[in-house]
């Protein structure tokens, strides 16, 4: 049932062409990064995990609004299980999602755009941190749903949680304990672009600090499907 759903959600948003802005934008932001030649790797991979975050908040916005209201009413009498609809939305971006950070991993690894060459285990890597980057950017925009918001509230709103997640705030406002204990309930995204940035170019390093924050990203996911589903189930009631 689930795979035919993702087949429809998929088609059904690229007809829509909302993912246009977005994808153009990203483009834009590829194609200017990598003007410059080499390119130093730590420090892109930390700033192209945070863009491939964005990218993927704003095609989980545009990608969860892009169903009329009439018609997912007449989807989920279709599927049965509302549940089971709300899951394949989820399922829906992420998978229309793996080019883009797939392309911002490889792309620049195949033509030897960085300052030293990439081993295949480093690549693996970078591929497991920015699935995990796109995957909680997807879920924090589908939160703003048409459903739940108003279209002023749900831009507002939406731009103002990528600000507040993206910016290390933990860092600039480090003399102030609360606001460095608080951005620790954000999704850990610049945590793990930090780590990125800070893996050292000697030696690919992954330590238990590492893997912790991975496994948090993960624990994190889990959670925001879980509410995602409980809220939107409640407003549909």
């Amino acid at each position: 049932m689930i795979m035919p759903l993702i087949k429809y959600n998929i088609s059904y948003y690229i007809k829509s062409a909302k993912y246009l802005p977005p994808t153009l934008i990203f483009a834009a932001f590829l194609s200017i990064n990598y003007q410059t030649i080499p390119i130093d790797i730590w420090s892109n991979l930390h700033l192209t995990a945070i863009a491939v975050f964005i990218l993927s908040s704003c095609v989980g916005v545009s990608f969860i609004n892009s169903e009329d209201i009439t018609q997912q009413y007449i989807t989920r009498l279709h599927v049965k299980n509302e549940t089971i609809y709300h899951l394949s939305k989820i399922a829906s971006i992420v998978i229309f999602l793996i080019p883009f950070y797939l392309i911002t991993v490889l792309l620049p690894t195949a033509f030897g755009y960085f300052s030293k060459d990439i081993l295949f285990s480093e690549v693996l890597i970078y591929i497991v941190v920015y699935f995990l980057v796109s995957l909680l950017g997807a879920l924090i925009g589908i939160f703003f749903n048409s459903n739940l918001f108003s279209a002023e509230m749900a831009i507002l709103g939406h731009l103002l949680t990528i600000g507040v997640i993206t910016i290390p705030f933990n860092v600039i406002l480090e003399d102030i304990p609360f606001v460095v204990y608080a951005y620790h309930l954000l999704p850990p995204v610049n945590f793990l672009a930090y780590r990125l940035h800070n893996l050292g170019e000697e030696a690919f390093l992954i330590d238990l600090n590492f893997l912790a924050f991975v496994a948090y990203a993960i624990g994190y996911a889990a959670i925001l499907i879980v509410l995602y589903n409980f809220v939107i189930q409640r407003k549909n009631k």
